[in-house]
């Protein structure tokens, strides 16, 4: 098999973490923040580089397909590894859904009659939840005939997605851009740390960086490891946060507080460049805006029903979901993905909310990285790694906190959703694989359960204005620290693991043959 460059993977990282995000997040930010959605990208970046130091270590570890959701498995009871992978396999299911909310929305700027616009609150009509379901049936029909090889057009794509909103956003500062439109606006909030930190999942600041796991999935696959994996962890983190406050401070700049409302949240970029008489850009905004997020949603298409194949193999070896069609597509796994993101696309029609739950989702899962780290470094010391992570406790702790205080940011209502989703996938685990032993499920999954419903809580008595801002973060932080401790020493047997690593080793050498 062909090695993968250093440039190839960091353009992987890249391009997963530019998909429909630009398009939103700096406006929405804006609007939550202020001018503090700088700080909010730069915490943002900050503790997304913590958090992927952890999987660069464990990546190497067990190069296995889908690792990163898998970790937990290896390092706790098959409960546990059921519900996060599980839990990783549904955040990925949501992003078909969200690309084709995405670029709906957008030619909702064409064609209003795909949104409704209420106070700026924007969602999709009946017309545009149509639209969506028809391209989710049209990429999932795709991809039964089709398994597309991204690797060959990634890095021109990538480039576009990268080069295409620097130059938009800095043309327009530098043209158009003048320092008391931001400071005389009556339009933005205030600047303070409680919105600073709402910001950074509320309005996709989260999301936007959820795409550095790509570049890590494919580690091993690189001639070097050692040198691409930082490479493709710092690389891309540092590219969207200039990316993304680039963006930002272009609204801040450029718009004036007279027509902040002319900007309609439906499709912000265009509604800004409208303003300005710029309507050439829009072709080029329009194959960014619409065909990027197809494109996107095309490979996430592809990578979940691979997810689900390989949750079919692991707990359902004789089931249908290890069945492949003529053209060694999942066929079965891809309409069963469908159909799942039709049930996120109908509670959640606008981009914020359908993205803030998809944030919580994905920064739960990736719990197991800092988890992993601890165990595997401190139980197995001599198990190769082509990438070590200095201070590894340390690491794996500031990490860990990370995923709790990114969930605790999406809010009372995400909390409640994960909480009933966390307790509904343990009721399936218990009734297909433990019939007549719920409590052992419970037993092995407590912790998880517990410590999602004390964020949810803490959540719930802020809102009550029982616990003030910032004491609720402070409590976050000394509750995540102490279930993280938990995480830890609640590993499987150290026999169970080592097999697991072994037959990981297994899986990995079939997969390369």
């Amino acid at each position: 098999m062909r090695k993968l460059s250093t440039f190839q993977l960091v353009l992987l990282s890249t391009g997963g973490m530019i998909g429909s995000g630009w398009l939103f997040s700096p406006y929405y930010g804006l609007q939550t923040a202020g001018g503090g959605v700088i700080l909010s990208w730069t915490i943002t970046a900050l503790l997304t580089l913590i958090l992927g130091l952890t999987f660069a270590e464990v990546a190497t570890c067990l190069p296995v397909v889908g690792g990163l959701m898998r970790f937990m498995g290896v390092t706790h009871s098959r409960t546990l590894g059921f519900m996060f992978l599980v839990l990783g396999w549904i955040s990925y299911i949501v992003y078909l859904p969200l690309e084709a909310q995405s670029a709906i929305q957008y030619l909702g700027f064409w064609i209003p009659q795909l949104v409704s616009n209420h106070d700026g609150n924007v969602s999709l009509s009946s017309a545009g939840l149509w639209a969506a379901l028809v391209i989710m049936v049209f990429l999932t029909w795709f991809n039964t005939l089709h398994l597309s090889k991204v690797s060959k057009t990634n890095a021109a794509v990538s480039l576009w997605k990268i080069f295409i909103p620097l130059l938009i956003a800095w043309g327009m500062i530098l043209v158009f851009g003048k320092p008391e439109h931001f400071f005389a606006s009556d339009h933005l909030p205030k600047l303070a740390f409680e919105p600073v930190l709402l910001a950074i999942t509320s309005s996709g600041l989260a999301f936007a960086f959820s795409g550095f796991q790509n570049g890590l999935i494919l580690a091993n696959s690189t001639s070097n490891p050692k040198r691409a994996i930082p490479w493709s962890i710092f690389a891309p983190v540092i590219i969207g946060w200039v990316l993304y406050s680039s963006l930002s401070l272009m609204f801040m700049f450029c718009l004036p507080s007279e027509k902040f409302a002319l900007v309609k949240a439906v499709a912000p970029l265009l509604g800004l460049l409208s303003l300005f008489g710029l309507n050439y850009i829009y072709i080029i905004l329009f194959v960014d805006a619409v065909i990027a997020p197809l494109g996107t949603a095309n490979v996430f298409t592809a990578v979940t029903g691979r997810i689900l194949l390989g949750l079919g193999r692991e707990f359902f070896p004789r089931s249908i979901l290890t069945r492949l069609n003529k053209s060694n597509a999942p066929a079965i796994c891809l309409w069963i993905n469908m159909l799942l993101g039709i049930c996120f696309l109908l509670p959640f029609p606008t981009w914020t909310e359908l993205v803030n739950f998809l944030s919580s989702l994905v920064l739960l899962s990736c719990m197991s990285g800092p988890v992993a780290l601890i165990i595997l470094r401190r139980k197995f010391p001599t198990l190769e790694r082509k990438f070590t992570v200095p201070l590894y406790r340390l690491t794996g702790y500031l990490a860990f906190v990370s995923c709790g205080l990114f969930v605790y940011w999406s809010g009372t209502q995400n909390l409640l959703y994960l909480v009933i989703l966390i307790i509904a996938v343990a009721i399936v685990y218990a009734t297909i694989f433990a019939k007549a032993n719920f409590i052992k499920v419970i037993a092995e999954s407590w912790f998880l359960i517990v410590y999602i419903a004390i964020l949810y809580l803490i959540s719930e008595l802020h809102g009550k204005s029982i616990i003030s801002f910032p004491s609720d973060n402070y409590l976050v932080i000394l509750v995540s620290l102490f279930f993280c401790w938990i995480f830890v020493n609640k590993h499987d047997q150290i026999e169970s693991i080592a097999a697991k690593i072994e037959q990981f080793k297994h899986e990995v050498a079939n997969e390369q043959h």
